[in-house]
């Protein structure tokens, strides 16, 4: 079997007359994460629905040996009348999974993304993070091959942002995941490949990933954090919280840390170049 599962071959798409993508080439190889980076307005979103087989191509040839993928836009639909647990019930019945399997599907997902408190409430009064959540649910109901994510992580603070990708690290084993993004942490954190999109064209970008560092402080003095002068994302594990910050500044952090007597349990370097 062939490793390649996504392919582009001399691409070009146009939209309303407008020449959005030219002459773009690429391969995907399964259980690889790759992202997709680029100006607004430069054609990831584009590029993205053509990989997924919403739009075809102009000019060039896309070739998919899969028809299971699963998209999830950037803005998932605002006005749909449906409760969270309602809503993916009537997916799963839209991809005929059988009802004891969609169950047990759905149970295993409500728990992965830590929703159960939502499955009652209606989608229109449910938080970004949770309809993002969601999303990425209704893309996963039919075990795709291959995962597709439009700027996942807009609009959501931080922490949501941090429990969003330790879920896909999760499921990364799994499938193909490709998302579009301007947030340099999602891709440091998970991509195996970077393509940037800029006027149209395809780059491949072969820079390694940033080295970042981890380092855990007991979480008792969290609200202190917030007067620390050095950018980085923040996580809760029980007794302890999880400072990741990129590894040209983990020791100007440790030191602030030390000096504003926060108690530091442990330091590591994680995603190492």
């Amino acid at each position: 079997m062939t490793k390649v599962i996504l392919e582009a071959r001399q691409v070009a798409k146009k939209l309303n007359r407008k020449l959005i993508l030219d002459n773009v080439s690429l391969r995907c190889e399964r259980n690889m994460i790759i992202a997709i980076q680029g100006k607004n307005g430069s054609g990831k979103s584009t590029l993205l629905k053509l990989l997924a087989g919403i739009y075809e191509p102009t000019n060039g040839q896309m070739i998919r040996r899969t028809r299971k993928i699963g998209y999830v836009p950037e803005h998932f639909p605002e006005k749909l009348r449906f409760k969270v647990k309602e809503y993916l019930m009537l997916i799963g019945s839209i991809h005929n999974i059988d009802k004891q399997q969609l169950d047990a599907k759905l149970i295993k997902y409500f728990q992965l993304f830590n929703i159960e408190a939502y499955l009652q409430t209606p989608l229109k009064l449910c938080s970004k993070g949770t309809k993002q959540k969601v999303g990425i649910i209704q893309a996963l109901l039919h075990d795709p091959d291959i995962l597709l994510l439009d700027e996942p992580l807009t609009g959501l603070d931080a922490t949501s942002q941090d429990e969003l990708i330790l879920i896909l690290e999760k499921l990364k084993r799994e499938r193909t995941i490709l998302f579009t993004t301007h947030e340099e942490m999602m891709v440091d954190r998970l991509a195996d490949q970077i393509f940037y999109v800029d006027s149209g064209k395809l780059l491949t970008l072969n820079r390694s990933r940033r080295k970042l560092m981890q380092i855990k402080i007991e979480c008792d003095h969290s609200e202190r954090l917030k007067e620390v002068d050095v950018a980085f994302h923040i996580r809760s594990v029980g007794p302890e919280t999880i400072l990741t910050v990129d590894g040209e500044k983990s020791d100007q952090l440790l030191l602030e840390l030390l000096q504003n007597n926060f108690s530091v349990r442990e330091v590591k370097e994680v995603n190492e170049c």
